[in-house]
């Protein structure tokens, strides 16, 4: 009887995660598979909006018409409700990427589930799309594939990770993974605190720096920029 108590819940713990991490890996190759058909690169930010970063941001994406999406936590949107503004003037498309950030591989599924509810409802405050949704860390669980069904959200992932909040990678890197892939949803973060990446000071450059050279790079290969909404067809609000 213990032994049998024990082995159901090792399979529900591994189903848990498991099936959640399955169907993101399958969303991954559709999004993959989609860029590669259109020619699109989709340069989407985290975790803003910031004070010092997002304005210089707005300021580069604006001059060369680039359209972004931005994937705003509940808290940071509160903070910042101007740069919010600036985004969606801008035509950027605004989603949200939960409250606080919590990690639901590592929090209690009740508390993760309010997050996300929380940063829906700030960001749906002002006018973004409260269906989108990137989870934070990219991280699902069954309840999390539960609460999208229920509240009918759609979860925006990624293909190419430029790592720039934790383990940077070189910016030439980046590209030849883009162009090698026929381009890509690139994930970067709109943040003042570079988390555990190095040189943290260098966060902002850094971002600049890649968010130009993709813009340089999509103008002379043929590469259309796009908005993830516009991407899936999900048409995402501004």
């Amino acid at each position: 009887m213990f032994m049998t108590i024990v082995i159901s819940c090792a399979a529900f713990g591994f189903l848990w995660f498991a099936v959640p991490f399955a169907c993101r890996r399958l969303e991954e190759r559709r999004l993959a598979r989609m860029c590669r058909q259109m020619r699109a690169i989709v340069l989407s930010y985290d975790d803003g909006p910031s004070g010092q970063l997002s304005p210089d941001l707005i300021d580069l994406l604006d001059r060369h018409q680039a359209r972004a999406t931005v994937f705003m936590l509940g808290r940071n949107a509160e903070r910042h409700p101007e740069m919010v503004e600036r985004y969606r003037q801008g035509g950027h498309e605004i989603a949200s990427h939960s409250q606080n950030h919590l990690n639901a591989w590592k929090s209690a599924p009740w508390a993760v589930w309010r997050d996300i509810a929380a940063g829906r409802r700030t960001l749906a405050g002002f006018g973004a799309d409260a269906a989108l949704f990137r989870p934070p860390y990219g991280k699902v669980t069954l309840a999390g594939l539960l609460q999208a069904a229920v509240q009918r959200m759609r979860h925006a992932f990624w293909t190419v990770d430029s790592r720039d909040s934790w383990n940077r990678r070189p910016i030439d890197e980046v590209i030849a993974h883009v162009e090698a892939m026929g381009g890509g949803v690139v994930l970067m973060h709109d943040t003042d605190r570079a988390g555990r990446g190095p040189e943290p000071e260098k966060h902002a450059q850094y971002v600049l720096d890649l968010t130009q050279r993709l813009i340089d790079f999509a103008a002379a290969n043929g590469f259309r920029l796009m908005r993830f909404g516009d991407l899936t067809g999900s048409g995402a609000g501004r």
